[in-house]
């Protein structure tokens, strides 16, 4: 649901599954390989021990190769700036958008329902935001499908009031009638290509008052389908666009819309479980119902908290396998045309998720069939071209731990294979605002043994995304990165890792959904604690929620780095901030509240959670 209309869930977070206790050192060996354990054939880099069980293991079969990617996740609704120049290309070309989403919701002027009923200004506005972003990402070098949200043009966008017409009130349809005509004329006009999402979320969310699948939806519906063929025969006719997948009204919708000779040319939905399971679903509906050929869409997804790189990364692998052709990430925080492509941008810089639509914009050759286990997914593609493997390992459940990616069939692409090895590169996608790239944990040559190579990827917070690359072996052997956890509980002065907090500091205990359910925090402007680490890199774990303030972040007593600790859903323990790359040895890391909070924000507390040192 976009606009933030949608029923949310309480933001006290009592609901993540905590990392395991290590107060101490909890050595995340991310890319250790494992030695073979019985018959089981594994890749194992020289000197390398055996690394402990997997808590999980997901599959990748090199042999069982299907489609090309399409690219089917990489879709935003309303990302875009009103005139659709934002973000710049250089933000926006790495992500290869397939889909973008608008209809100048929320812009002054309330559209034609805001100009009585009628085109005036107001809907004059909306539209021509809505051709601008068409405009641009229709053309070279994205080549973009965008959906045209029928229903903001008209102003059903949660803003009306409680006096509007709807279309079809009374059974006159009449003006309806009018405005679409007056919209695909304007369309046409333009020569820009769109597709009509005719009413979004026609299911008493806000947008449509008038009762899910009702009588008078389907007058709306067959009037605008009728006269949009009738006026522009090749148009593509989105919908119904629920705002989650429902198996009775999609039903329904099928059933009606067939007798009327009203189908869409696409069926699209909002939201959902898993969008693998829901395609199925629609798919054995569209049988039931003998229609054939009709392209899946699911042009919103990803709750507000939803919308970290571990839970992206995991909806996009199951987008990978669902054969949805498109899907936009929803927005909640800056509707309607900030150019942040729905938050994935920061200050303009990339974040976490950004990164996770990077990678995923790296799929290329054939997907490769996949196997997932518990909360995590993996996507995973082989470019024979390319001389290249590469997989995107997501997380729906915040669970942290080690798993296991089994790339089994190596045989299938010799090409990975020289002189007796493969190179294996594994990076970390934290869930961080903003990241200036992902963490490389391991990045070197592996000896194939049996044709099954067995990757181990510590989990370090359930937030997390990672990569696994493989490419020929080059004779390099990388280090392997380990990482020791410091809970922001210890303080004890003889740990060569540990917290050490200044005055009007507080500390909360049996705080579940964060590391050693232990919260230290500050309300105090000027309050600082330190950070005594070894090591060569630092993230920083800490609260984000609605009520938190801004902070300060110094290596060594530098210049002071600036994070915003507001979000508008809580998350506990994820990365708030990684420092760049430093000197092995001995540092400190400086924290400071600063006083200030995002506008959005109703206080200025910090809660520091726990920190993550890279060793060498």
């Amino acid at each position: 649901m976009h606009r933030s209309t949608a029923p949310r869930p309480p933001t006290d977070p009592r609901r993540r599954r905590r990392r395991p206790r290590g107060r101490a050192r909890l050595l995340a060996a991310l890319a250790v390989l494992a030695a073979s354990v019985l018959a089981a054939a594994a890749l194992s880099p020289a000197g390398a021990s055996a690394s402990p069980a997997a808590d999980s293991t997901v599959g990748v079969d090199l042999s069982a190769q299907g489609a090309a990617p399409n690219g089917a996740g990489a879709g935003f609704l309303y990302g875009l700036s009103q005139d659709g120049s934002g973000p710049a290309d250089s933000l926006l070309q790495p992500l290869k958008p397939t889909l973008f989403r608008g209809g100048g919701a929320r812009i002054d002027g309330g559209g034609w329902l805001g100009d009585g009923y009628r085109a005036g200004s107001g809907y004059q506005v909306r539209l021509d935001s809505a051709l601008d972003q068409a405009r641009r990402v229709t053309a070279a070098p994205y080549h973009a499908t965008y959906h045209l949200l029928v229903s903001d043009v008209w102003g059903a966008d949660t803003t009306q009031p409680a006096s509007t017409v709807y279309p079809c009130d009374n059974g006159d349809c009449s003006n309806w009638a009018s405005f679409i005509d007056t919209l695909v004329t304007g369309v046409q006009a333009s020569g820009v290509n769109v597709s009509y999402d005719i009413w979004n979320e026609p299911d008493g969310t806000g947008f449509w008052q008038r009762g899910v699948n009702s009588e008078q939806y389907y007058q709306m519906w067959d009037t605008a389908v009728r006269e949009i063929r009738r006026l522009q025969p090749s148009a593509q006719i989105v919908g119904p666009s629920y705002s989650g997948y429902n198996h009775g009204w999609l039903d329904d919708f099928l059933g009606r819309t067939k007798a009327d000779g009203t189908l869409p040319d696409v069926v699209n939905w909002h939201f959902g479980d898993d969008p693998a399971a829901d395609a199925a679903d629609a798919r054995a509906l569209l049988a039931a119902h003998g229609v054939s050929g009709l392209p899946l869409t699911i042009n919103e997804y990803l709750f507000s908290q939803q919308q970290n790189s571990g839970y992206t990364a995991w909806f996009l692998d199951r987008l990978a396998a669902s054969g949805v052709s498109a899907a936009a990430h929803a927005i909640w925080t800056d509707c309607c045309g900030a150019g942040t492509l729905d938050s994935v941008l920061s200050g303009g810089q990339p974040t976490g998720q950004w990164w996770v639509y990077q990678a995923y914009a790296q799929l290329s050759g054939k997907l490769l069939s996949t196997t997932g286990s518990g909360g995590v997914a993996v996507a995973a593609s082989a470019d024979a071209g390319a001389q290249r493997a590469f997989a995107l390992i997501g997380n729906n459940s915040g669970q942290g731990g080690s798993t296991t990616v089994d790339f089994t069939n190596l045989s299938a692409t010799p090409y990975l294979v020289d002189n007796g090895a493969v190179h294996v590169t594994v990076r970390r996608i934290p869930d961080q605002t903003a990241l200036s790239a992902p963490a490389t944990v391991f990045d070197g040559d592996v000896t194939p043994d049996g044709g099954t190579l067995h990757v181990p990827v510590t989990l370090l917070a359930g937030t997390d995304a990672y990569t696994v690359t493989l490419t020929p072996g080059n004779g390099s052997t990388g280090p392997v990165t380990g990482t020791v956890t410091v809970d922001g509980n210890d303080t004890a002065a003889g740990d060569v890792d540990h917290f050490g907090y200044g005055p009007n500091w507080g500390v909360t205990n049996g705080v579940a959904d964060m590391y050693d359910s232990t919260a230290n925090w500050t309300y105090t402007a000027g309050a600082s604690a330190t950070l005594y680490f070894t090591g060569s890199k630092v993230a920083l774990h800490a609260v984000r929620d609605v009520d938190q303030g801004q902070m300060s972040l110094a290596v060594d007593g530098g210049t002071p780095a600036s994070v915003d600790d507001y979000a508008p859903s809580r998350d506990a323990s994820g990365v708030v901030w990684t420092s760049p790359q430093l000197a092995s040895g001995a540092h400190t890391l400086t924290i400071t509240n600063t006083g200030g909070r995002n506008p959005a924000s109703s206080g200025t507390n910090i809660a520091v959670d726990s920190a993550d040192i890279s060793t060498p």
